[in-house]
């Protein structure tokens, strides 16, 4: 079965070590990643070279990839590769309800906006997780937030 999307000629190719994948260098200037059972290409080719990628090497562990190339330099890749970034949902926001609840998609409580709080939060507060972020969350700051004595009455009848 050939593997076919290079578009130069394929200079290295290396086993992954659980032997589930293979990873072929081109002249293309790129790194691709195939299942070795399949054939299929697992997800987009690996591009940082100027030039022809010359080498390729696994990690003993299966962690790395390392590449050489004419371009004089090496690199290290993550294996597998992270998943694609996909950049934030513009139609995904989260608005407080009318007991100042913000709720994730599947209506579970997330936090709660003080009343005298909300009067400042745009309208829809809009959250997105930044392209840039490789964890794919979002991080709250709650060290000018005040916590009444009354929370766990609130938690309680956003519940009910």
């Amino acid at each position: 079965m050939p593997l076919e999307g290079h578009a130069d000629v394929v200079v290295s190719v290396v086993y992954s070590p659980n032997g589930q994948n293979i990873i072929s260098a081109s002249g293309d200037r790129t790194i691709r990643i195939w299942d070795a059972t399949t054939g299929a290409a697992i997800g987009k080719p690996l591009m940082a070279h100027a030039d022809y990628v010359t080498s390729i090497a696994c990690s003993p562990d299966g962690q790395h990839i390392v590449s050489g190339s004419w371009d004089t330099t090496i690199h290290v890749w993550e294996f597998p590769p992270p998943p694609p970034i996909r950049p934030p949902r513009a139609d995904f926001y989260a608005q407080p309800d009318a007991n100042g609840w913000v709720r994730d998609s599947n209506n579970g409580l997330l936090y709660c906006v003080p009343t005298d709080c909300r009067t400042g939060l745009h309208s829809p507060a809009l959250l997105t997780i930044p392209p840039t972020s490789h964890t794919r969350t979002v991080t709250l700051d709650f060290v000018d937030f005040v916590f009444g004595t009354s929370w766990a009455e609130i938690f309680n009848s956003a519940n009910a």
